[in-house]
């Protein structure tokens, strides 16, 4: 499983009050940290955050939830990615192949190369477009960078220019570009 998410949360500050020392300010700026998924199926612990450089309380999906095509149905709608005519991951064995692949790197217990290697060994000349999907954009980051999946993408990028597109979201169905 990838490492904790951490919660979101916010940061103290005290910007603006240095000319008033009566008012204080608990609750700084919002600190995105990651996207808590809505799920009973939940482990906490604790995590460093990379974006306020804090260690705060975090989160991951419980390791016996990974995998599971129906646990993951609701976070797919919840990106943004629902309807049929869409190869899943983590989803349901079996069925046709699709032009376009939702993988969810936080619901899946192999790495994204290896779902990506699989997908297009069987489904390669039919799939042109993957959605990557990731709690959090550290998530995402890890997950892209990981060198069977760079090795992937670059190798198709020479054989088959323009042939392929990669599309990243984050769990609130936010697009980010990578």
């Amino acid at each position: 499983m990838r490492n904790f998410i951490p919660l979101p949360h916010r940061t103290e500050t005290n910007a603006g009050i240095i000319n008033m020392p009566s008012i204080t300010t608990p609750n700084g700026p919002y600190c995105d940290g990651g996207y808590e998924p809505p799920h009973h199926s939940i482990v906490y612990g604790n995590v460093f955050c990379h974006v306020c450089d804090k260690e705060l309380d975090g989160w991951k999906i419980d390791p016996d939830c990974l995998d599971d095509g129906e646990f993951a149905q609701p976070f797919f709608d919840g990106a943004g990615v629902s309807g049929g005519g869409i190869n899943c991951y983590p989803g349901r064995p079996g069925g046709s192949c699709h032009d376009t692949c939702a993988i969810h790197i936080d619901l899946i217990s192999q790495s994204l190369g290896q779902i990506m290697r699989r997908h297009l060994r069987n489904c390669g000349r039919i799939t042109r477009h993957f959605i990557i999907i990731g709690f959090s954009l550290e998530s995402l980051q890890k997950a892209v960078r990981s060198n069977l999946f760079k090795s992937i993408r670059e190798m198709y990028e020479l054989t088959h220019p323009g042939e392929f597109t990669f599309e990243y979201r984050t769990g609130d169905g936010t697009q980010v570009q990578l």
